[in-house]
């Protein structure tokens, strides 16, 4: 059975507990805690003087709890104390460069060992015919979109036959577009994939171009 006393006129329960109170006041309690232990790590205090200010917000939010449980609950907290404020003073010094990342690999390439012109194109070529799907990104402001779609290459071009889609949300502000045609991860060391950045445009229906490419497509297909 519960024992109560009376505090400042009230009737409260001598024995309460911190489980004991409403989430709202756990919540206000433990960001007092932690303040004060900031403040006790700064300023190297004892616990006594790094509590003495949250006593005093506990009572003025008209909070009952004793204080032998709050010095208990200050002494289990401190170690998840440290490591957030360990972890916000680590968020805090770390400054990405996205420069430096950006030019990564471009970095290593500088001294790399280069395949000759004609020879990379060849092997570029090979690769997008052996393959006929690819991932094509559009953008536009706060949208961006990644379709999965079949490609035909012709005349070193990039065609794509579309019904419609999101990707043309982009399209409308932004004709910048990039494409991934990759094969499955087997490893790093067995990557195979080729990356494309170009201009994309619109080919008008039943035009000589749009014919052309529609007659390769069907003739591919019925190989």
């Amino acid at each position: 059975m519960s024992k109560h006393i009376e505090v400042n006129g009230r009737l409260v329960q001598a024995d309460k507990r911190y489980n004991d109170l409403k989430q709202r006041q756990k919540s206000h309690i433990s960001q007092w805690l932690y303040d004060a232990y900031k403040k006790q790590v700064a300023e190297n205090m004892t616990d006594d003087e790094a509590l003495a200010p949250v006593f005093d917000k506990i009572d003025e939010a008209q909070i009952w709890i004793p204080e032998r449980e709050i010095r208990k609950i200050y002494r289990s907290k401190k170690t998840k104390f440290k490591k957030r404020m360990e972890a916000t003073v680590l968020k805090d010094s770390f400054k990405f460069d996205y420069n430096a990342a950006a030019n990564y690999w471009l970095n290593k390439d500088v001294n790399s060992q280069k395949m000759p012109r004609e020879q990379v194109l060849e092997r570029i070529t090979a690769f997008i015919e052996a393959h006929n799907t690819c991932t094509l990104a559009t953008a536009s402001e706060d949208h961006v979109r990644c379709t999965p779609i079949e490609y035909n290459f012709v005349d070193n071009r990039f065609y794509f036959f579309s019904e419609g889609g999101l990707k043309f949300r982009g399209l409308k502000k932004n004709k910048h577009v990039g494409m991934a045609i990759y094969e499955p991860y087997n490893g790093f060391g067995n990557l195979k994939s080729l990356q494309i950045e170009g201009m994309a445009s619109l080919v008008e229906p039943f035009s000589d171009e749009y014919l052309k490419v529609r007659n390769i497509r069907r003739f591919l297909r019925l190989q």
